[in-house]
This record gives C-alpha cells, sequence and structure tokens, in this order.
C-alpha cells in the first residue's frame, strides 16, 4: 500500500516562502541542504537544492528551492521552468522496492532507485536524513513531479516539537490536480493506485492507505475555487490539510492578514496569491 507522505512547493524565494508559510500559522524546520547524485559518475555529493518542511502528525509539506545555484539543481530548475508552486507528490511506502515493482507491472515509467541524503537540524546539531526515491518518468504520469519514497530515517524528520502548530493543523489530508483531460488522468491514477477512484461530473478521487489525490476538470476547479485560474494544464492545484479548530484557523488569519474563503462545506481555503502560488485549503 502507498499513502500520502507529503507535497512540495517549488519557490523562487526559500526564505520568503518560509514567512508566508509562518503567517499561515505553521511551524517550519530549520533549513536543510540535500545531497546526491551528481554528474558525470552519479557519486553522492552536495546539490545546490534545499527545503523547508512542515512536520504533521501524519504526512509533512516541504518548500524547496535553491540554495546554491551554482550547484546542481536540475529538478527545481525545472519545476521552476513550468511554474511557481506545488508539483511534487510524494507516494510513501515501507518497501520500496516491492511497491517499486508492483507499480512496474501496472505502469511504465518507474525509474530505478536513487538514494538522496539530507543534513536534518536536530537539537543542537544535525542528523543525517536518508531517503531511497523512485522516480516516476513525466511521460508515464504528467499530472506532476511523482515518485515513490521509502524512509530510511523517520525518528529524524518527525521531531515532536516540530509537530505542533499554532493554526491546529494535524495531518496532510489530500493533493488537488487540475487536469486537461479528466478521462486520461483518471486512467493513469488508475493504474498508479492500483485501483479506479470514486467519480462524477468534473471529478476524481482516489483514497491512498493514507490521504488522497483528487482531479478536477477547469470547470470544476473554478466552481470549487472561485477566481482560480490555472497556470497552465495540469496544474497541481491544491493541497488539503486536517485541522483541528477551524473558528481558532480563522481568528489566526485574520490576525495574520491572512485573506481567506469558507466553501459551502464549511473548509477554509487560502488563494494563491497568498500562499506562493498553492491552494491551501483545511477541512
Amino acid at each position: 500500500m502507498i499513502d500520502l507522505d507529503h507535497v512540495g512547493l517549488a519557490t523562487h524565494d526559500l526564505d520568503g516562502a518560509r514567512d508566508v508559510y509562518a503567517r499561515l500559522g505553521f511551524t517550519c524546520t530549520a533549513k536543510s541542504t540535500h545531497r546526491g547524485p551528481v554528474p558525470p559518475h552519479g557519486e553522492t555529493g552536495a546539490w545546490g537544492s534545499g527545503n523547508y518542511c512542515i512536520m504533521l502528525e501524519r504526512g509533512y509539506f516541504e518548500l524547496i528551492g535553491v540554495t546554491d545555484a551554482s550547484l546542481p539543481h536540475p529538478m527545481v530548475a525545472a519545476r521552476l521552468d513550468k511554474y511557481a508552486g506545488l508539483h511534487i507528490v510524494a507516494l510513501g511506502c515501507r518497501d520500496g522496492d516491492a511497491a517499486a515493482a508492483a507499480l512496474g507491472g501496472r505502469m511504465a515509467g518507474v525509474a530505478a532507485p536513487y538514494d538522496l541524503v539530507r543534513d536534518v537540524p536536530y537539537g543542537e546539531g544535525a542528523r543525517e536524513g536518508r531517503f531511497r526515491i523512485y522516480q516516476i518518468d513525466e511521460t508515464a504520469l504528467p499530472e506532476g513531479d511523482f515518485f515513490l519514497i521509502e524512509h530510511r530515517s523517520r525518528e529524524v524528520l518527525w521531531q515532536p516539537a516540530l509537530l505542533v502548530h499554532a493554526n491546529g493543523v494535524t495531518g496532510l489530508d489530500g493533493v488537488t490536480i487540475c487536469v486537461g483531460d479528466l478521462d486520461q488522468s483518471r486512467a493513469r491514477f488508475a493504474a498508479l493506485c492500483g485501483k479506479d477512484g470514486e467519480f462524477g461530473p468534473g471529478e476524481a478521487r482516489f483514497d491512498l492507505s493514507a490521504g488522497s489525490i483528487g482531479l478536477l476538470d477547469e470547470a470544476s476547479l473554478g466552481l470549487r475555487y472561485p477566481g482560480v485560474i490555472p497556470p497552465c494544464l495540469p496544474w497541481v492545484a491544491a493541497v488539503t490539510f486536517a485541522v483541528a479548530d477551524k473558528g481558532a484557523l480563522s481568528r489566526l488569519l485574520a490576525a495574520n492578514g491572512v485573506p481567506f474563503h469558507r466553501r459551502p462545506d464549511g473548509a477554509i481555503w487560502v488563494a494563491p496569491d497568498h500562499a506562493e502560488g498553492a491552494i491551501v485549503a483545511f477541512n
């Protein structure tokens, strides 16, 4: 089984994005930088990318950007060439090799794994965060930057002090993608998830072992989030968080000067202009 492990937002201004999400009431980690395969020989070395993370009781959210333009940062550059905003949809698994083999039996484009390392601030120092990544090629799944992730140091990332947020968010609930051809996208995600999702006019939803992936056509996106115009299609449009108290959340956003909207179902959402290019929704 796979779950929604984390969702990532690519930004031109990493420190500025941290400040934006702090105003939304999130506790951000200290900045971390990446190490991974470096051309031409693929040996592990420094990358020019880094992140701030928002760790949750279930899942996490990542702000990623360039930290040193003189070092390799091809994946961040490729994302920002398309648009600034949500790109990364990481699917968690306990056994990466087994999950990748099962997925490879249903769809093409699952790459051989590589190991990613980053120094994670921990107490007064840092510890090594280790991950194994199985990238899914965008020709097979063009709706976003999807990959399987196997955590090899969970205790380093999920530090108890980082799980408390002023906005009352407890978990990563879902990600929503706006697509041009809903039928084609639905077929690809049925292969990804190993089952068809729930669907209705203009939308589909795929529940994972934890979290969900939603698909909307452009008309349905406009109905759910009035005034939001996709910069392109497909577009990873929204991330949804579970929150303990929507009343307390709305008071915090108002106090911090963050405009927000309410949907008829009671969900609160913040428009991309106030969340670094992403719709941020709270259920």
